[in-house]
Parts: structure tokens; C-alpha cells; sequence
């Protein structure tokens, strides 16, 4: 998945692109068509970002420290060249960059301490950011404002 602002997409043109940081507070993210969803008729659609992208759990920050401590560590390791993607890939290219590399391999099996049970994720119980209520009570303030 690619998290991109519709704007951005247009931005192409003017060269004006937003901070990354900043896409997950009004982006949308493009989604492709998996083997998984053979129900799908579109190869490609937008849809809200989750709203742990904005507020993610203790176990997702654990996760992304330690990608980042380990991008880290495979640069001061110089991880350079290519080599055959790992058994354990299934999405990604033919081959992975060195870096890339050193951090699949030490990625896996690594479980975030505070990490919660898949029943209890937060995305579960409420799927984007902002729901559809949310949305209609923020637009009927707006027009009131207006009014």
C-alpha cells in the first residue's frame, strides 16, 4: 500500500510534495488487489488511512524503533550489494538490497513486548480515523458555523 494525499498525486506536475510525516493526518492510502480479495472488480482503490497510523499502539511503536535500530545499525555495518530474497518472503522482489537484507533477517520472528492479541487490535474495533458518524456531526457543525 502507498499512503498518498489525492493532491499529491497532481503534485507530480508542480513539484510541491507534502512531508511524509504530514500524509497521515489527511492522506488516503492506494490499495491493490491481493489473491486474498477475489471479490475486488478494481485492481486499485483509495481508502481512509487506519487511524493507528496516526495513534499507533505501544507494540506498533516497538516495531518501528527497532526497523529503525536496525536500518541504523546495517549502515554502520555498510550492508551493501544484493542477494536472493529470504524463504520467508513471499512479497517482495527477486532480490533484496544489502540493507534491506540485514533487516529482514533480523525482523523475523521479533515479537514487540507490549504487543496485543490479534482479536484485541485497535483497528478491530474502529477501522479508520475518523467513522461515518464522526464525519456527519463534523460536517453539521460546519454548516451550523456557516450559518
Amino acid at each position: 500500500m502507498v499512503l498518498v494525499r489525492p493532491t499529491t498525486v497532481f503534485a507530480v506536475v508542480s513539484g510541491a510534495f507534502p512531508p511524509r510525516n504530514q500524509l497521515a493526518l489527511y492522506g488516503m492510502q492506494i490499495v491493490s488487489k491481493t489473491a486474498k480479495m477475489w471479490w475486488a472488480e478494481k485492481a486499485a482503490w483509495f481508502r481512509n488511512v487506519p487511524w493507528t497510523a496516526i495513534e499507533p499502539t505501544l507494540g506498533q511503536l516497538e516495531v518501528r524503533i527497532h526497523f529503525g535500530e536496525l536500518a541504523k545499525k546495517a549502515k554502520e555495518l555498510g550492508a551493501v550489494g544484493t542477494r536472493e530474497k529470504p524463504a520467508f518472503s513471499k512479497e517482495l522482489g527477486r532480490y533484496f538490497v544489502g540493507a534491506a537484507a540485514y533487516i529482514a533477517d533480523n525482523m523475523k520472528g521479533f515479537r514487540a513486548p507490549h504487543a496485543i492479541p490479534k482479536e484485541e487490535y485497535p483497528s478491530k474495533k474502529q477501522r479508520t480515523f475518523k467513522t461515518y458518524e464522526e464525519r456527519k456531526r463534523e460536517l453539521e457543525a460546519r454548516l451550523k458555523a456557516l450559518a
